[in-house]
């Protein structure tokens, strides 16, 4: 294939990826079924009370021997939506963490947690996860360019020869006396 086709698949390959996650992105809040801070900032939570509802929000307090903490969810700008208070958390979270709460929403104030799943038990966990990701890449792309190489002109992928596998030399095959 030549070079300039390959750059023309890449290029459209890429705005068809790039419009697929716009699209996915713009619709995502309208097809989450549990309220999003956006949603609680419009409408508030009365509507919700009743409901099983999943929630994400930073931890603001923490009450280990009522085993209560207080979070804060916020909307796409950051601002306050709501402030609650989760009961029955026996997750281990500092202030500043964030975590993912599932349970019944009983008040505008107040959620009973069945399940809780801590994202970042302190603000530095993001720090530390950011910084593990970057480590992993780049010793995924040094693991791959240590075996392939890239050709500028033909703008492909091709197998780095070592010296034991060099296509200038035959293979032998052994002693073949019989």
């Amino acid at each position: 294939m030549r070079p300039a086709t390959r750059v023309v698949v890449v290029a459209v390959l890429l705005l068809v990826l790039g419009g697929l996650c716009v699209h996915y992105g713009a619709t995502y809040d309208d097809n989450w079924p549990h309220p999003t801070g956006d949603r609680i900032q419009d409408a508030g939570l009365e509507q919700s009370v009743g409901d099983r509802v999943l929630l994400f929000g930073e931890v603001r307090g923490v009450d280990a021997e009522a085993e209560t903490i207080t979070i804060q969810v916020t909307d796409d700008s950051g601002e306050v939506a709501a402030e609650l208070e989760v009961r029955g958390v026996a997750s281990e979270v500092k202030p500043g963490g964030v975590v993912q709460v599932y349970g019944l929403l009983e008040s505008e104030t107040e959620l009973a947690a069945d399940r809780t799943v801590v994202v970042n038990r302190d603000p530095s966990a993001a720090t530390y996860k950011l910084g593990a990701s970057v480590v992993g890449l780049l010793l995924a792309v040094g693991y791959f360019l240590r075996h392939w190489r890239v050709t500028g002109r033909e703008l492909a992928f091709e197998p780095r020869v070592g010296p034991a596998t060099s296509d200038s030399e035959p293979k032998s095959e052994g002693n073949r006396r019989g």
